[in-house]
């Protein structure tokens, strides 16, 4: 079984690969952020990227202090997930690559973006059965057309060869947008927004992904939903992360 899902998974990345390889010779791609041509995000703009190293919390991935292993807010209130990460900072030209994957359809930066979460999963120690994305309203994806994080998750498990799943949780609640919301507001806003389907997580290790982690409300409760549905355990990974100007040792 294992072997034909690796099977099928590559010939779906050589069709991929063909695809994006034809669409970049009829239509030469210019990157998202400075507009060179020769990619869709340079090689250039790529280096730019804040990764997230040094010291991070334990379980929300967010940069603490050095002698520290978990922030307050963890201590204080253990979110439902085993661990979250995520690549680097919401900021300069990965913000900038993001936006183009979401509001401008430039879908080819789904596959770029997710290369990093595969190295990051590697490093791991992460015991995945099924990834799945943070899921997008009805609503939502009628005005958008598709759902930015399920193009990163499914490049993410094709190239990691692990099942994939953007049925296994649905959003059951069309919420307003978290940008003008604080904390509170984004998870009282999040809260039963997402139902997780028993047949397909019962006992299964879950790993979700998204493509910007701001308060961690939406993966918090969409964890919570996952977990009520009987899996065994729950990863986050996102390709951003928002942190603050000023360090502080709450992270969600």
């Amino acid at each position: 079984m294992l072997a034909d899902l690796s099977q099928k998974n590559q010939i779906l990345l050589r069709l991929s690969s063909l695809f994006w390889t034809s669409m970049d010779w009829l239509y030469p791609p210019h990157c998202c952020n400075c507009g060179s041509q020769g990619a869709v995000f340079c090689l250039d703009c790529i280096s730019e990227v804040k990764t997230l190293k040094g010291n991070l919390c334990y379980k929300c991935g967010y940069p603490i202090k050095k002698n520290q292993r978990v922030c307050a807010n963890c201590r204080l209130t253990p979110p439902p997930y085993q661990q979250m990460r995520s690549w680097a900072e919401f900021t300069g030209s990965l913000k900038e690559a993001i936006h183009a994957l979401k509001y401008k359809k430039n879908l080819a930066l789904g596959s770029i973006l997710a290369d990093p979460l595969t190295l990051i999963i590697g490093k791991s120690s992460w015991d995945i059965d099924l990834i799945v994305p943070i899921p997008l309203s009805r609503a939502r994806i009628r005005q958008r057309g598709y759902n930015q994080a399920a193009l990163i998750a499914l490049n993410v498990a094709l190239k990691m060869g692990i099942p994939y799943s953007d049925h296994a949780v649905k959003r059951v609640k069309h919420t307003e947008t978290q940008i003008s919301l604080d904390v509170n507001k984004r998870f009282m806003n999040l809260m039963d927004a997402f139902y997780a389907n028993p047949a397909t997580l019962i006992n299964k290790k879950v790993l979700v992904i998204d493509d910007v982690v701001t308060t961690g409300a939406t993966m918090q409760n969409c964890s919570i939903a996952i977990l009520k549905a009987g899996a065994d355990k729950v990863y986050c990974l996102s390709v951003a992360r928002a942190i603050l100007r000023h360090p502080k040792q709450s992270a969600i």
